[in-house]
């Protein structure tokens, strides 16, 4: 490609989804010599995602990436991050961001599939996720979207932005309904993204919380929104001899109580199933915030967390639910409505905000699609997601099995994953 023509759809490692710092600073601090591999998923196999993306210009965007580091302004604007009172980030790991660079990636076409890892200290690797799907994503739309004229580029951006508009339209007859962007990952591109946030903060007014993406946040003066993924107790699990590995899923919730506050005490369950995360959990996680929702039927699992609570003899209303997986309009309307007069909530919206566009036009590879960057080896160890939702399970078949075993699989079911 000439150089001239090249255009990065990542050109600040800020445009990155905001949990990889506060996780980050907790991998930083306790696990600094852990080595980990994150890898590409590709969920939907009707996306020829390798036949798609042309390979020089993946190479070229990954080396750009590779090549970025923190600017001052970008350390300063961390360093002041005080959304929960006290100052998030220690100076410490903000010392390990000025000098990052992201660590080398390992890219292989084989026949019309690519293989992209990544391998490196645990602190490092893990800022590639978002990044790299980012990359991907956009590089993706970029080359489907390249045989369109421009009318039919033009008729599609029309309708995409109708679309959205209809969406939020619908959205502010719910005023109880409030959401934010969690869309980085799987977005149409950079520019669409800023495009869809900027719409959402001008007319949805407090329905509109903020974004995962902090350069987003930054930028548009928002609250950037993020706290745990599921990296860590995938790691921390693997890690873990057998005996231990229930309890080791708790660990990084004891990690994150020294860390930070009650503000940003949101666990998430699901990584081996919601109902024995629950049934195992010790009493400090009932003294938490709230929980986020990342598969199954939302409704179903934000009824488990609120008779879990009654349980413990606390008022739901007390607790804040952050569903977020696949989500739009209707499902936000359907959680509300089943939902809300029992427990807080606040959606985070995806890949159906920052990259709706089916319907847009006849190319049906013009559409929404799963991929995910998940650890995969930790010092060696193959790490485990199961999931509420079978079809989300990440790892080697004989380790599933096993980890089936060891946590159970009860509340566990099948759904397919459309984005």
């Amino acid at each position: 490609m000439n150089a001239a023509e090249f255009s990065a759809p990542v050109r600040s490692l800020m445009d990155i989804d905001f949990y990889k710092f506060t996780m980050g600073q907790v991998i930083w601090q306790y696990y600094p010599d852990v080595e980990v591999t994150f890898k590409l998923i590709i969920r939907d196999k009707d996306i020829p995602v390798g036949e798609i993306i042309p390979e020089d210009q993946l190479r070229e965007s990954l080396d750009y990436v590779r090549d970025l580091t923190f600017s001052r302004t970008d350390i300063y604007y961390l360093r002041g991050m005080n959304l929960h009172q006290d100052y998030m980030f220690k100076e410490g790991y903000l010392d390990f961001l000025r000098t990052l660079k992201l660590p080398p990636y390992r890219l292989v076409r084989k026949g019309k599939e690519i293989e992209l890892s990544f391998t490196g200290k645990w602190a490092e690797v893990s800022m590639w996720e978002t990044i790299a799907l980012a990359v991907i994503s956009e590089l993706y739309y970029r080359a489907v979207m390249k045989t369109m004229s421009k009318h039919e580029l033009e008729l599609v951006y029309a309708r995409a932005m109708d679309k959205l508009s209809r969406k939020l339209e619908e959205l502010q007859k719910f005023p109880r309904i409030t959401f934010s962007d969690f869309g980085q990952r799987r977005r149409h591109s950079f520019l669409w993204q800023e495009w869809a946030i900027g719409l959402a903060k001008s007319m949805m007014g407090e329905q509109f919380i903020g974004t995962s993406n902090t350069w987003m946040a930054f930028r548009h003066d928002l609250s950037p929104i993020g706290t745990n993924a599921h990296e860590m107790p995938m790691v921390l699990v693997a890690l873990a001899p057998d005996k231990d590995k229930v309890d080791a899923q708790y660990e990084p919730l004891r990690l994150w109580e020294k860390t930070y506050n009650q503000s940003l005490r949101i666990f998430l369950p699901d990584t081996y199933g919601t109902k024995q995360f629950l049934d195992n959990a010790p009493e400090c996680v009932a003294a938490w915030r709230g929980m986020r929702q990342d598969s199954n039927d939302p409704v179903s699992r934000g009824r488990m967390y609120i008779n879990w609570l009654r349980k413990w003899e606390i008022d739901p209303k007390s607790k804040l639910m952050i569903p977020s997986d696949g989500l739009d309009v209707e499902s936000m309307k359907r959680i509300d409505r089943e939902l809300g007069d029992e427990i807080n909530l606040s959606d985070g919206w995806g890949s159906l905000f920052t990259n709706d566009f089916r319907g847009t036009s006849s190319n049906l590879l013009l559409r929404p699609f799963s991929m995910v960057c998940k650890v995969v080896r930790a010092n060696d160890f193959p790490c485990i997601k199961l999931s509420d939702n079978l079809d989300k399970v990440t790892g080697p078949k004989e380790e599933i099995e096993r980890y089936k075993k060891i946590f159970g699989v009860e509340g566990l079911s099948s759904s397919r994953v459309y984005v």
